[in-house]
């Protein structure tokens, strides 16, 4: 895996950075509450499911952990635990996340039935052309799904899903992933040939769909704001008319601007995104060489997407 930087451009990680970008991701994708310190440490709270006993009920536990990643850390960090490679709390907290289930990785798996692929295509070409269809190829690109919660939160809340999805290889991103895979059966594994490498970190990926997400919040609807704004107006005449006369008062000042300042904080209107969870995708692709006629103009290559019926 490579970094990047606007500076030197592409950097190859060390196996400790490798492994502490992942702890910080596991613990995103749990949702546990983490705190890294000078680049080296990371404090954190995993819950923990405790087995029932003879003695004692099932339960769930927290769980405070510090970690650092290279062992010349573990004199500067006292009572820190080392986690590297192969290490029991690495592959604890990748056990986790797949228990937890937030994480997935499934195959759509196509069935190349030539007639009804060219049928499909035939049906999306604005402009007709005599040629034939050569031999097709099947391959998978992998693509990043990502399932978010957006709280819209003032005196009421009330909070919004969206379903975010990146292609790896082209770095296109789509809304509408879910849907056009509603009913569609898939495999848990990743096909076992003709898969594209990914050209975007899992990283990267998250970052800018979740930068889209943003984007997308800035055009929102801007209702529930308006809405706050004036049950807080009619808060804030409230609290002057009760006041009023008896602001002469250094008490009665002071309760006043304190009153005025909750009630701000009340009705402040706050977005909070919270990644509900993940997929990695193998979705399929299939590339078409044209022979044209003869005397009739050469075509380029189609690459037709199934999953959402497009010519590329």
């Amino acid at each position: 895996m490579n970094g990047y930087s606007p500076e030197t451009g592409p950097q190859k990680l060390s196996e400790n950075q490798l492994v502490f970008g992942y702890l910080v991701d596991a613990l995103k994708v749990a949702n546990s509450p983490y705190k890294i310190i000078n680049n080296d440490l990371i404090m954190a709270q995993c819950q923990v499911d405790i087995a029932k006993t003879f003695f004692r009920p099932a339960r769930t536990e927290t769980l405070n952990l510090q970690m650092v990643c290279s062992p010349d850390l573990l004199e500067k960090y006292p009572g820190s635990e080392l986690v590297t490679r192969g290490s029991f709390r690495l592959q604890w907290l990748v056990d986790g996340i797949r228990k937890r289930g937030l994480i997935t990785r499934v195959t759509y798996p196509y069935d190349l039935d030539h007639r009804k692929i060219e049928r499909e295509i035939l049906g999306l070409l604005k402009e007709k052309h005599r040629f034939f269809f050569k031999q097709p190829i099947l391959y998978y690109h992998p693509h990043l799904l990502v399932n978010f919660k957006t709280s819209f939160e003032t005196d009421e809340g009330f909070d919004e899903l969206s379903s975010l999805s990146i292609n790896l290889v082209t770095g296109e991103i789509s809304t509408n992933t879910i849907q056009e895979l509603k009913a569609k059966k898939f495999l848990i594994q990743p096909p076992k040939k003709n898969l594209e490498k990914r050209k975007i970190s899992y990283r990267d990926a998250y970052q800018t769909l979740l930068n889209h997400l943003k984007w997308h919040l800035q055009n929102h609807d801007s209702q529930w704001v308006k809405t706050a704004q004036s049950r807080w107006e009619e808060e804030v005449n409230y609290l002057e008319s009760y006041y009023r006369g008896n602001l002469d008062q250094d008490l009665d000042q002071q309760s006043f601007y304190r009153r005025m300042a909750e009630t701000y904080r009340k009705y402040r209107p706050i977005i909070r995104i919270q990644l509900v969870n993940a997929a990695v995708l193998y979705l399929p692709l299939i590339r078409y060489t044209l022979e044209s006629y003869p005397g009739e103009p050469e075509l380029p290559d189609i690459i037709y997407d199934p999953v959402r019926r497009k010519l590329k």
